[in-house]
């Protein structure tokens, strides 16, 4: 009967999230900002590519002194490029910011306008992002504002990412205990290497069949977890599943390198940043995990535990085999 009632809960869920899916199990939302001089004394160019489901009710706040004197947009692959042509009565001061209406969760801010490259890593907020046009010295920040802002973004981008939030969901309902303090850390060792690799450019592999892959690890793992129908497995089923789970963590780490890669990192700032968003993320990741474990703790309390777990994988593998297919269509005709 629980299996008959775990079935229909599953498609019931799948069947609404896939109707309600964005185009993207990721739904980490990234910008890119940059400044240049304009052809006239005192003008300057600033543009501004972000989703194209990203809304902006609110207008773009110049600095004092400063106003809009043109505007245009143009969309492509799914984002919006916004120019703007302003002008400003004085020179640029180091305090000065432009306030961006676009809510995304992190952006990259690169300018050139005192002849050196400048990039930087920015967090969105309620409002939108501040944008420090004032920042024109290509100097590296102070250890700890990159250790909050990577921080800050690892743990974002993991809560946000439904696809490794998933595949993490099915390591919780196929083991309990140390066997999934070893697996979350073979999930994470593999990662921690990909990650590390594909952002200083060690590896090259194109983005979207890796993201198909990762769709595809999902509909895998909720496949062993239904196998294991929650046993505690014997050493060589551990080590088939600690192998595979590295393995998995390898290509979810790719995935994790190309939302770093758009924060937009310095070269003097790799190191620090990799090093905090890596810690984000595996605190984010530890957290998740322990709120998933005392749930399932509390359901055994009630006997529910069993036809949850089974919805539940069925769900996430169902939806898993689903941005599989989605993924390899997209980039199969790009």
């Amino acid at each position: 009967m629980f299996g008959s009632i775990a079935r229909l809960a599953a498609l019931a869920l799948a069947a609404a999230t896939i109707a309600a899916a964005p185009a993207r199990a990721d739904i980490f939302l990234s910008g890119e900002f940059s400044l240049a001089r304009g052809e006239e004394p005192d003008s300057y160019e600033f543009t501004a590519a972000v989703p194209e489901a990203v809304s902006s009710p609110a207008p773009v706040i110049w600095p004092e002194g400063c106003r809009q004197a043109s505007s245009s947009r143009q969309t492509a692959g799914g984002r919006a490029r916004y120019s703007f042509e302003f002008t400003c009565d004085r020179a640029i001061r180091t305090t000065d910011v432009i306030q961006a209406p676009w809510k995304v969760d992190g952006a990259s801010f690169v300018t050139n306008i005192m002849g050196a490259q400048v990039d930087r890593s920015l967090t969105g907020d309620e409002k939108g992002v501040a944008v420090p046009i004032g920042e024109t010295a290509a100097t590296d920040r102070p250890v700890m504002e990159i250790a909050r802002g990577f921080l800050a973004q690892g743990v974002l981008h993991i809560w946000l990412g439904w696809d490794h939030l998933a595949f993490v969901l099915c390591l919780c309902l196929l083991a309990r205990g140390r066997e999934l303090i070893g697996l979350v850390t073979a999930f994470t060792l593999g990662h921690s290497v990909s990650l590390a690799m594909a952002f200083f450019e060690l590896v090259n592999i194109p983005i979207p069949p890796v993201e198909a892959a990762i769709a595809l690890s999902i509909a895998f793992m909720a496949r062993e977890a239904l196998h294991a129908s929650g046993h505690i497995p014997s050493p060589s089923v551990l080590r088939r599943h600690m192998t595979v789970v590295s393995l998995f963590g390898l290509l979810h780490g790719l995935g994790f390198a190309s939302a770093l890669g758009e924060l937009g990192v310095s070269r003097g700032e790799r190191v620090p940043s990799l090093i905090f968003f890596n810690i984000g993320v595996e605190a984010g990741q530890l957290i998740f995990v322990a709120a998933v474990t005392a749930i399932m703790a509390g359901l055994r309390t009630v006997s529910l535990s069993q036809p949850v777990r089974k919805a539940a994988l069925y769900g996430v593998g169902t939806l898993g085999a689903f941005w599989m297919v989605e993924r390899a269509t997209g980039f199969g005709l790009a």
